[in-house]
């Protein structure tokens, strides 16, 4: 692989996993380590496995078909199939603003910023990014987005408290809503999916890059992104074990940097793949109808934060949620699987036998690991 080809295609991969290190999801991770301290980071750390099987499969799907998620369902299934696999997520993205707002105005409390300064300035940016439909130009901003995100959880571990055995096993409702928790931190927001694999459609067509490349490529770029996001996650276990005394007088800072560079990324993420989602699916994917689609899920989650202010009980919704969207991910990704197993549609990068079980394998294990978390939830 020449570096100047990889450079080229590097982005819809690493952004999309790098936002499933959201806002919520860091403050999951806090929650994590407060409770747990460092026993469950084997398990943070091996989900980075089936992040990379879910969303490399999404991205193979749109760098063979040159199409995003929706449309390719649509075409090869009905409309209804595939605005019954979108909707869902789209809901569940609705509350996802919901979420990072809140991280957002967290973060800027952290900072000594009064959340109804930042929170209007977060939303004029994101719309600006929004209303200029310059997808290669929001790409290099989130670019940037990603390595504050990972420069500040590196630097925030930092000095690090001795950890403590980072295995541990239970089987009380407490425990299993926490692996559920994480669980959905993999796979929060939903859209991830719809993101990598309209992202990758649109970047890889416009390079004559061979096909076997860019899927090799498609591969790595997904493994770093979920490698990396792993590490986030983890790092914000770690930090959550830091005593009191070390958040409030070292790191509440830079954890407010983390949080609004993290909500912000995934804000963005969002608020494109959510609306790509259903208009593929209607056969409606135009600008101004993104547009539209933005303004329907952001406004009511933005004014929401920014009138009820009470971002405990807002904090609660977003980890509830957290806990049971790998739900929401089962029948697009069940999807998935049956397409990237077509020889007719990926030709001779169809998935083998093998590599198809052990995708649907893992797409088990998230509803599973969903259910358990709705149950203990109820």
């Amino acid at each position: 692989m020449s570096i100047m080809d990889s450079i080229k295609l590097f982005g819809p991969a690493w952004i999309a996993l790098l936002a499933n290190a959201d806002a919520a999801s860091i403050l999951g991770g806090v929650l994590t380590g407060e409770q747990y301290g460092t026993k469950l980071l084997w398990f943070i750390v091996m989900l980075s496995f089936p992040l990379y099987v879910i969303q490399e499969a999404s991205g193979r799907l749109g760098a063979v078909t040159g199409k995003g998620l929706g449309e390719v369902i649509r075409t090869e299934y009905t409309r209804k199939v595939a605005l019954m696999a979108t909707i869902p997520m789209f809901l569940v993205d609705s509350f996802t603003y919901l979420s990072e707002y809140v991280g957002i105005a967290v973060g800027a409390s952290m900072l000594g910023i009064n959340p109804v300064i930042i929170l209007p300035l977060v939303f004029a940016l994101h719309l600006l990014i929004i209303v200029s439909g310059e997808l290669e130009l929001t790409e290099r901003v989130l670019l940037v987005v990603t390595a504050i995100i990972l420069s500040v959880s590196l630097f925030l571990v930092f000095p690090l408290r001795p950890l403590s055995y980072p295995f541990y096993v239970s089987y009380s409702p407490k425990f299993i809503l926490f692996l559920a928790l994480n669980v959905g931190a993999v796979v929060t927001p939903p859209c991830m999916l719809v993101y990598q694999s309209t992202s990758t459609a649109f970047r890889y067509s416009k390079y004559t890059t061979s096909l076997s490349y860019k899927l090799k490529w498609n591969s790595r770029e997904t493994l770093m992104g979920s490698l990396a996001t792993e590490l986030v996650i983890a790092l914000a276990v770690i930090i959550g074990h830091k005593t009191p005394y070390e958040v409030i007088s070292s790191i509440n800072s830079f954890l407010g940097i983390l949080l609004i560079s993290s909500g912000f990324l995934a804000l963005v993420v969002v608020s494109l793949a959510s609306s790509w989602g259903v208009l593929e699916s209607l056969g409606m994917n135009t600008r101004s109808n993104v547009k539209k689609v933005y303004f329907l899920e952001s406004i009511p989650m933005f004014v929401t934060v920014l009138l009820l202010g009470d971002y405990l009980k807002l904090l609660n919704l977003a980890v509830t949620i957290l806990s049971i969207s790998p739900i929401v991910i089962v029948l697009p990704s069940i999807l998935i699987g049956i397409l990237v197993s077509k020889k007719r549609i990926m030709g001779k990068y169809t998935y083998s036998k093998t590599r198809t079980i052990t995708y649907f394998v893992v797409i088990t294990l998230f509803l599973i690991t969903g259910l358990l978390g709705l149950i203990e939830l109820s």
